[in-house]
């Protein structure tokens, strides 16, 4: 069933009120029936509805955050649960070599708009660090919010650079479409974390919170 609606969704072939206007003639609007302001078109629907995104949303975004999140704390054995499911991510994690802050903004000196990332990955001992952001955009949106979020943090990348005296600052963007969709590039991102996740594993996250939605 959860497939099927994907599937529909995909082809554009949901009975969503621009389809009744357009197609069918059934109804007097083909505006969104919850914000009321803009066409509701399955794009619109997924990942563009105001009146969704600070609920909905997010919650589809932070369980995708989480995975990436629970990974890393596996990884450097830092606290976690045995599921990525059940999961909670901490404000903050750390141990002797790593400290792992979760959806914090970061204090600084200059005046930056930008600056609560999902994740911040700290190696205290290379001094390298992180900054994770997730996102989950309409798919023909996928590439451009990648070159978009590694544009938005370069003024924090800069601070956290100077004020932590870190020798290295990478931003990584973790994209998965709204219904799907990745970038050739997502593979490399998730590379420069040194962790594996599968693909999969995010899209059918992403997948059935867009299912949820619908």
């Amino acid at each position: 069933e959860t497939e099927a609606l994907i599937c529909a969704a995909q082809e554009q072939a949901l009975r969503t009120n621009s389809i009744k206007y357009h197609v069918d003639k059934s109804i007097e609007s083909p505006l969104c029936r919850l914000c009321g302001e803009h066409t509701e078109s399955v794009s619109h629907i997924v990942s563009e509805c105001k009146k969704l995104a600070q609920k909905e949303y997010k919650r589809r975004h932070d369980k995708v955050a989480k995975i990436v999140h629970w990974k890393l704390c596996k990884k450097y054995e830092l606290e976690s649960e045995d599921k990525w499911y059940e999961h909670v991510p901490l404000d903050c994690v750390e141990n002797d070599r790593i400290k792992l802050l979760w959806d914090i903004n970061v204090q600084c000196d200059h005046v930056i708009e930008a600056r609560r990332p999902d994740i911040i990955l700290v190696n205290k001992e290379s001094k390298v660090c992180a900054i994770i952001d997730v996102a989950i955009p309409g798919d023909i949106r996928v590439c451009e919010k990648e070159t978009e979020k590694v544009e938005k943090y370069q003024d924090l990348r800069r601070e956290i650079a100077k004020i932590w005296k870190m020798k290295e600052v990478k931003v990584i963007p973790i994209v998965i479409g709204a219904l799907g969709c990745v970038s050739k590039s997502l593979g490399k991102w998730i590379d420069k974390l040194g962790i594996k996740i599968k693909t999969e594993y995010l899209q059918k996250t992403a997948l059935l919170g867009t299912a949820r939605i619908l």
